[in-house]
């Protein structure tokens, strides 16, 4: 049964991942893999619901760009993606993208970089079970994606990207997975979730606002067609990510750069962002360079700001290394990623890339001060 208000049109993307079938070879089964098209129908029934209750006339119109194991997604996978939402940007009213949870942070976090103003619901989710599996929550997750795209909010609506999984609705830059095993396997990186979303749909509005506030600025607006959509969709993964320990060798930086053309570092250093400082002239190796250094710390919930222990304020004031503060994984790798393309290709300057990484563009990065720092 139709509703008799305006037809909403919501396009679902599908990538792969546990969701559409992806699972181990021993637990396969022909009748767990779903395509685009498959999704539509398990949704049926919610379609239906929400038609009679919303007065909607809900068309979904499914679109397969990839069918992968989410462990093997590279950034060529973002770029479709991106493309693909910008072709389709004034034939739909939202998007749903379903996603393997392995990367669905980076995704999350990359396409929140490289679509700067969308005015318009961009909602991943995915499942920790397979759909057709006993027990999978891929049917709730769907449905919960498709109630928030759907959801008439007539202040304040649904815009910009997001991750809807389990009972929780997540800012694009702030994805993390929390668990292998819980249905409600994302929490929010450091900072509060926008909403919740179970038998109610609870919208946290101060969050609300502040994810919705990165979409619109003094160079743009928000785009109500794809000829006013921002797109930048290059990244260059010319990246590195270490681990340091006690005794790691600071040899590791200049090989890393002469033998393999690494671009950008992360290092998951000790404390607040406290490297071992037998690694100084590493780090003004790098500085000569040109090629920024990102410092975070090994604690789950903790910040590098430079502000705590002498080896951090060292890098602070000899401007040796750029401090995460509370930048999650997944946004430093794809926000660092995404801005060595514009340097790779002239558009900025090694200083510009180091105060943009600290600049607050999406979302990201919360920059705290310490009192007597």
């Amino acid at each position: 049964m139709n509703g008799t208000g305006k037809t909403y049109r919501i396009h679902l993307i599908t990538t792969g991942g546990t969701i559409a079938g992806q699972v181990a070879s021993d637990k396969q089964d022909t009748n767990m893999k779903r395509d685009a098209a498959s999704f539509t129908s398990l949704i049926g029934p919610t379609i239906d619901y929400l038609n009679r209750h919303h007065r909607l006339d809900i068309e979904v119109t499914p679109y397969e760009i990839a069918d992968k194991d989410s462990s093997n997604i590279k950034p060529e996978d973002w770029t479709k993606l991106v493309n693909h939402i910008k072709d389709e940007y004034d034939n739909h009213d939202a998007f749903i993208i379903t996603h393997g949870t392995n990367t669905l942070g980076y995704t999350c976090a990359a396409l929140s970089f490289a679509i700067a103003n969308p005015s318009k619901p961009i909602l991943l989710t995915g499942s920790q079970v397979a759909a057709g599996l006993p027990g999978s929550d891929a049917l709730s997750n769907l449905e919960n994606a498709l109630r928030l795209a759907a959801w008439p909010r007539e202040t304040s609506p649904i815009k910009g990207i997001m991750a809807v999984f389990g009972s929780h609705i997540i800012t694009g830059t702030r994805v993390k997975k929390d668990t292998e095993f819980d249905y409600d396997a994302f929490k929010s990186f450091s900072i509060g979730s926008i909403g919740r979303i179970g038998r109610i749909i609870n919208i946290n509005e101060a969050n609300l606002q502040k994810h919705l506030s990165y979409l619109k600025t003094g160079l743009y607006p928000e785009a109500k067609n794809a000829d006013q959509l921002v797109c930048e969709n290059e990244f260059d993964m010319r990246i590195v990510s270490l681990t340091e320990f006690p005794g790691m060798s600071s040899d590791l930086f200049k090989s890393l750069v002469e033998h393999n053309d690494i671009q950008g570092f992360i290092l998951r250093a000790f404390g607040a962002g406290d490297p071992c400082m037998d690694h100084e002239r590493a780090f003004e190796y790098l500085k000569g360079k040109g090629i920024p250094i990102i410092v975070t710390t090994q604690a789950p919930n903790g910040n590098s700001n430079f502000q705590v222990n002498d080896p951090g304020k060292l890098l602070r004031d000899k401007k040796l290394a750029i401090p995460a503060y509370d930048m999650s994984i997944e946004a430093m790798t794809t926000k660092l990623a995404w801005l060595l393309a514009k340097k790779s290709k002239g558009d900025i300057t090694y200083k510009n890339l180091c105060t943009e990484m600290v600049h607050d563009i999406r979302g990201e990065i919360n920059v705290l001060w310490e009192v007597g720092a």
